[in-house]
């Protein structure tokens, strides 16, 4: 089925009515703030959410959906970097809030962003050069977002304030790697013949071990890789992360997001990475919210900190 959804003006107005009833920021009662997003994802527009089932049923194009013409805050100012979290304030963050609980459960990690539900994700000249998410000058190469963790969120959402023309996301389906390796080496990824590291921006918040394993890259349909952070422990599993890159560099596709989109990711289907771009640190340049969803909340119990939804750092 088709990934993608535009809303009709009627819609888009009916998103900014619901955005408006949750006016509060989730930094001042996150409980209130949640039970009333997830109550008003029930008041989406009924095509949305036919939308989204299908999202969450597995039955749309490579497992991504694309959500356009949503409101958006206009007259916002890119930071320097992602410490004054501006876009958890915004009108798209609250619809991006009511889309998600009606797709599962936010979740925030307390080692990303301090534990905030929503990520500033803007171009920092200090770590332009860095594989995370505030890099820019080298492409931010494949990966399963949080790789390393067995609490890694089954959802990734990125919504665009202000986009960039030469930013490509790039994704690939675990389909399209199943479907161009040899079968010996399908049944190789479902033995653990691999290590894993953890993200710089997990170690820079004080995450204590920086590496992880022994893992496998299949289990079932679910699909774990990190271009980066992945070694394997012989030649050939080796071998077999080369092949994976050389499929995603092959058969990859790309989204380029713009101001009003929502891209989600199931982040158990697929890889995804984004091309290098240039930033002029002028306040105009990319501005991407990112946020996290989990499927249930039953798995995260007993591993939160301060509040049920954050993850603390030793569980990360």
């Amino acid at each position: 089925m088709n990934n993608t959804y535009i809303l009709s003006d009627n819609e888009k107005n009916k998103m900014y009515s619901l955005s408006f009833t949750l006016r509060d920021s989730c930094d001042h009662n996150i409980d209130v703030f949640l039970i009333t997003a997830k109550y008003l994802s029930q008041e989406l527009p009924e095509n949305l959410k036919t939308f989204l089932k299908n999202f969450m049923n597995e039955y749309l194009t490579d497992d991504i959906a694309i959500i356009k013409n949503l409101p958006y805050d206009t007259k916002i100012t890119t930071p320097e970097d992602n410490s004054h979290f501006i876009g958890e304030n915004t009108i798209l963050s609250r619809c991006q809030t009511i889309i998600n609980e009606f797709i599962g459960e936010m979740v925030s990690y307390e080692a990303e962003a301090r534990g905030r539900f929503f990520q500033d994700m803007v171009p920092n000249k200090r770590l332009m050069k860095t594989q995370t998410s505030l890099g820019s000058k080298i492409e931010l190469e494949l990966h399963t977002e949080q790789a390393f963790s067995d609490l890694r969120p089954d959802f990734l959402c990125l919504s665009c304030l202000k986009g960039d023309e030469n930013a490509k996301t790039y994704y690939l389906h675990v389909n399209d790697i199943i479907n161009h390796l040899p079968s010996d080496n399908i049944d190789q990824l479902k033995q653990k013949l691999w290590d894993i590291g953890v993200d710089l921006s997990f170690i820079m918040n004080g995450c204590a071990d920086n590496k992880r394993g022994p893992v496998s890259i299949l289990e079932g349909k679910n699909l774990l890789f990190d271009q980066d952070l992945m070694v394997g422990h012989c030649d050939n599993s080796r071998q077999i992360i080369e092949k994976i890159v050389e499929i995603y560099y092959t058969y990859r596709k790309f989204y380029v997001l713009t101001p009003g989109d929502s891209l989600i990711i199931n982040n158990n289907r697929l890889v995804h990475g984004r091309s290098s771009f240039e930033p002029n640190f002028d306040g105009n340049d990319r501005f991407i919210i990112r946020s996290f969803i989990l499927n249930t909340l039953d798995k995260i119990k007993n591993k939160t900190g301060s509040h049920n939804r954050m993850i603390s750092i030793q569980h990360s």
